[in-house]
């Protein structure tokens, strides 16, 4: 499996996505994809954050950005809160 399916609410908009993340890509690269993947769904309403945080959605910690995807503690099918 290369690739995981996450659901993400950004949190500006209101609204909830369904994204496919890469599992080798870090952190840092799969919120910039996650927000700009948001841009192009929400028609420009979502605007891009240059300091984002994600969140998951099960315990309200913090996704260290430090990780790959695969490392990162996300797991397909998982929520994330994205502000």
């Amino acid at each position: 499996m290369d690739k995981i399916l996450i659901t993400v609410y950004a949190l500006a908009i209101e609204e909830e996505y369904d994204i496919f993340l890469p599992i080798s890509i870090t952190m840092t690269d799969a919120i910039d994809r996650i927000q700009n993947t948001i841009f192009e769904m929400s028609e420009g309403n979502y605007i891009i954050n240059p300091s984002p945080t994600l969140y998951r959605d099960e315990d309200g910690k913090i996704v260290n950005i430090k990780n790959t995807v695969k490392f990162s503690g996300l797991k397909n099918g998982c929520k994330v809160l994205l502000k």
